[in-house]
This record gives C-alpha cells, structure tokens and sequence, in this order.
C-alpha cells in the first residue's frame, strides 16, 4: 500500500504565504474595490458611508478638544460650555451621532458581507477586517462616553470596568453552559496571575474610576481613531483607491442629515457623576444596552466570557460556512444564526431600557427560542441536501446535553412520582431551594424535543432520500 508523503516544512510555509497574500489581494476595507456594484445596489455603499461618517467625526471631534478639559472636575462644566454654544452644541451633537453613525453603518456592512456570504472565495480577510472595524468604533465610543463625566456614563463604565474581574473566579451558576471543570481551570488560572483584575486595573487606572481613568479613556478616544487613520491612509495611498465613491448629491444630504438630527435632537447631558448614588437601572450607550441585560441574564462569569467571545464565535462561523452557496436561502444554518443574533439584541436592548430581568424565569425562554429556531434551521438544511451527518451533530450535541442535565438536576430532585411536580410548576413554595425555578420544566422539556429529534432521525434514516450535493438545485 502507497505511503502519501508528508508536505515538506517549505512547501507548507509557501502554501501559508500564498493563503495569506490571496486573501490580502481580494481585501476590501470600505467598499472601495466594489463600484461597479454600487451603481445597483445601495448596500455597497455602506462602505463609503462609514468612511465619511468618520471623517466627519474625527473632524467635529479637533473642534472640540478646543473646548473640553478632561479632569473630573471640569469635565462637565467644560461640556456645558459647549452645549450653551449653538455652533459647538451642533458640533457636539455631530459627533456623537456621527459615531452612532459609523456604527449603524459597520454593523449593515457586516450583516450584508454575512448574507450575502462575501467572506467566501478568498474573501475572509477582508471580513475579519469588517469586524474589526465595527469593534472599534463601539469601543471607541464607549471610551469617548465616559468623557462626559454625567452619571449614566460614570456607571456605565463602571459596570465596563468590572467585567475582566470576574474571569478570576470561579462560576456561581454552572447549569447552563460548559461543564464545571471551564471554570475551575480559569479559577485556578485567575488565583496564579490574578489576569481579570490587572486588565481592569490597567483600563481603569487603578482599582476605582478617576483622573487616571479620565486620562487613559481620553488617549484611548484618540489613539483608536489615530491609529486607524494612519493605516487606512497607507492603504489608500498604496492601492490609489478613491476613498469614497458617493455622489456629492449624496455626501450632501447625508451631512444636511447629520446636522439636522443634531438640532432637534441635541446631545444629552444627564446630571453630573456622582459615585456615591447608583441609578437604577444602569445604562450604556445603545449598542452595549443588549450586553448589559446578558449581564443581568447570566452568571458574571458567563456574560464576560460571550462579551469577548461574540466577535471571535463570528469569524470562526464564517471559516465553517465552506460550502459553495452564497445565497441566504441555500444557507440556513449561518442564515438563522444572524436573525436570530439580531432579533436578541434588539429585544434585550429594549428589556434593559424597561428594567426587566429576572435570572430565575427569563433565561430558559431565551435558550429554548434559540434551539428551536437553530432545529428549524438544520431541517431546513436537510430539505436542501439531505446531509443526514449535519442534522445528527445537532441532534447528538442536543440529547447529550439535555440527558446530562435531566438526570442531574431534575430527576433526583424529587424521585418519581413526586418529580411530576418538579416538571410542570414555577411555584417557589413548592421547591424554593431549587437554583433556577423555571430551569426543571424547561430542562423536561428540552429532553423531550431531544428524544423527538432522535424518532425524526429514524425517519430521515428509514425514508430519506440520497444526499444531495452542496449547491444541487432543489
């Protein structure tokens, strides 16, 4: 029998290069690369939009270091200075919205590259990029909201700032997610270099918010978009890209819009810091609203961990997506995964706005909203190709969580026939100790869908058809 020759170390380091320098060729930062599709579609010109939108900001934001002093004990005056002027309570009022702006922007360019599938052929770089690129606006508005110096942002922020402190802990609530070894290992972890607390202590500071907080927040603010424009310029420099490709008409109107929504609506001021009452409840900026409630929805632990983790979870989703489809409709599964991702943020932005939250009841909603919406989105693969070894992942990975968790928590707790109780009632007087009051029906009933899904997997096995190539008409 033929033995197959390993790669040598040299050809695997040129096909590295190769791999990179293809995906470095087809890059694409702002849709610069794309004007022959924005005569057709209005979508390719998101690109265009964000970039504008920046320039807008970091120009408004030259006139107002004129003005603003960053200490906390002129920060606010010095924006009430600003705000009393019509032409730089204007200016003030363009600037943040430009950075909402910007933000809107990046996250539509985001979403279409994701339906649109653009990060296929040698297109992965440039949607990492994407990503990157919305990251940092948000985070470079969340620096720049603390500049305020009002009470909503000094909360906010310190909310923002507690987060890393959590990765040294071990879990409280371990039901929901990975098994209890996750966080015993970062736990450990976390005692021998205590990482949480000198990441939050480094954003900070130190170990509460104040003029070192204000100074670093400040450098951050600028250096993000600082060092940001010093690159795209290389870029644009290097390539001789137009950096955008509107029509003046539209440049126009999209800055008359800009200043219009910055009169009538001037930006906010809220009342000044003061660290010694806690408004209830604590708000960010709307684009973290959605983490702020997952905070309230999950174990501290947990929450961190999918805050830093949702940029990373996206790109590795579009480095599966190998198939050669790039239609959302011949893509159910990433397709699923995105509305599902954008129906959570609206809907936890608003729960958060209107302080509803209660760990105990809402959490089982929400996973089993996302389970039967992800199960409707591998039958719907299986209709397409009748690739029966992806519905078996899912319906395995289902069952073998779902029976870990049904015999653990529900059926010990009590024996039958008294677990009948346990299965179908949220009443707290009947088990006040239990640790999630709607987590036992819910684990009940997800075991059942699981078994469900296993009778439909005979079915599929019993009466399905061959398996149909990726990209086979229907």
């Amino acid at each position: 029998m033929a033995v197959t020759a390993l790669p040598k170390p040299s050809e695997m380091f040129q096909k590295s290069i190769r791999y990179v320098s293809d995906r470095f060729g087809k890059m694409d930062v702002f849709d610069e690369t794309k004007t022959d599709l924005q005569a057709t579609s209005p979508w390719y010109q998101l690109g265009s939009i964000t970039y504008l939108f920046w320039m807008i900001t970091v120009l408004t934001g030259l006139f107002l270091v004129a003005v603003y002093l960053p200490t906390t004990f002129q920060a606010y005056d010095s924006i009430i200075t600003i705000k009393d002027s019509l032409i730089y309570g204007m200016i003030r009022g363009m600037h943040k919205y430009g950075g909402d702006a910007i933000i809107i922007a990046a996250t539509l360019k985001v979403y279409r590259m994701w339906f649109r599938a653009e990060y296929k052929n040698k297109g992965e770089f440039a949607f990492i990029v994407s990503m990157i690129i919305l990251v940092a606006a948000m985070y470079s508005g969340l620096t720049g909201y603390l500049l305020i110096w009002n009470q909503r942002a000094f909360w906010a922020t310190k909310i923002f700032g507690t987060f890393p402190t959590y990765l040294d802990i071990k879990p409280a609530v371990e039901l929901w997610f990975f098994p209890k070894v996750v966080g015993l290992m970062t736990a450990t972890v976390g005692d021998l270099t205590n990482q949480g607390r000198n990441v939050s202590q480094i954003l900070l500071g130190g170990s509460s918010i104040g003029q070192a907080t204000m100074t670093r927040f400040y450098s951050l603010h600028f250096g993000i978009s600082l060092i940001a424009l010093m690159i795209s310029e290389l870029y644009f420099y290097k390539h001789r890209y137009k950096r955008i490709n509107l029509t003046r008409w539209s440049v126009v109107l999209l800055i008359a819009m800009l200043a219009f929504v910055s009169i009538i609506l001037p930006a906010e001021m809220g009342s000044r810091a003061n660290p010694e009452v806690t408004p209830l409840p604590i708000l960010s900026d709307w684009y973290f609203l959605a983490l702020y409630q997952l905070l309230k929805y999950m174990d501290p632990y947990w929450a961190t961990i999918w805050t830093v983790g949702i940029p990373f979870i996206t790109i590795g989703l579009a480095f599966l997506d190998l198939g050669p489809e790039k239609s959302p409709w011949r893509r159910p599964l990433f397709t699923v995964a995105a509305i599902v991702g954008l129906i959570d943020f609206i809907i936890f932005s608003f729960l958060i706005i209107m302080n509803v939250a209660d760990i105990n009841r809402d959490p089982p909603y929400w996973y089993a909203q996302m389970i039967l919406m992800m199960t409707v989105a591998e039958l719907w693969h299986y209709a397409l190709y009748r690739q029966l070894h992806v519905w078996l992942i899912w319906v395995i990975s289902n069952l073998l969580f779902s029976g870990w968790y049904f015999f653990l928590y529900v059926l010990p707790k009590p024996m039958l026939p008294e677990a009948l109780t346990w299965f179908y009632t949220n009443d707290p007087r009947i088990h006040p100790a239990s640790m999630a009051i709607a987590a036992h029906p819910f684990i009940t009933m997800y075991f059942i869908l699981s078994l469900l899904m296993v009778l439909l997997t005979l079915f599929f096995v019993a009466f399905g058809r061959q398996p149909r190539a990726v990209g086979a008409t229907a």
